[in-house]
């Protein structure tokens, strides 16, 4: 029986190996012969109606309606979606979208903002991710940085029309 098994360790039949050589041409070819992914750029636009927006100091205690926001206070607001603008859109919504937004200075012309938000379009989302972004009486352009399923790697840019307690966006996006 120890004899069969020294037999095993000293006479393995080996798989023989291919040369580096031999793998770094198999995997050459198969990155010259994929398709190179091609960047896809298009325009969106959505019609957000909110559906929430709160707006409290840095110790959690809403701000009152009027009161000129400070430092360190920080809004939230959502909506759900809907292909199109405010003047026509699709009957059912397709998506929601959320932007958080924390004030961390004050200029002449309004607060500086560090913001974070998402839009969600079907099983993906766009995705701005800690801009800082100088608030006034109309939103600002707001850089879109990522996102996830379709749109993983976005980039683009998200310009909001406010239209009384809804926003029309126009997203340029490529992906």
């Amino acid at each position: 029986m120890s004899h069969s098994f020294i037999r095993l360790l000293g006479h393995r039949h080996k798989t023989p190996q291919p040369p580096a050589a031999v793998l770094a041409v198999a995997l050459l070819t198969l990155a010259v012969m994929a398709p190179a992914a091609s960047a896809k750029t298009v325009t969106l636009h959505i019609f957000s109606r909110q559906t929430s927006s709160t707006f409290v100091d840095p110790q959690g205690h809403p701000v009152r309606p009027n009161t000129p926001p400070a430092v360190g206070d920080t809004f939230d607001n959502t909506g759900v979606d809907y292909a199109g603008t405010h003047k026509h859109h699709a009957a059912k919504p397709d998506g929601s979208d959320h932007l958080r937004c924390t004030i961390t200075g004050m200029t002449a012309t309004g607060a500086t903002a560090l913001c974070n938000g998402q839009i969600a379009i079907g099983g993906s989302m766009l995705l701005a991710n800690d801009e800082m972004l100088s608030l006034s009486d109309a939103g600002p352009p707001t850089p879109i940085n990522g996102g996830t399923g379709i749109y993983r790697h976005a980039h683009g840019l998200l310009t909001p029309t406010d239209i009384g307690n809804n926003t029309d966006f126009t997203i340029k996006v490529t992906y």
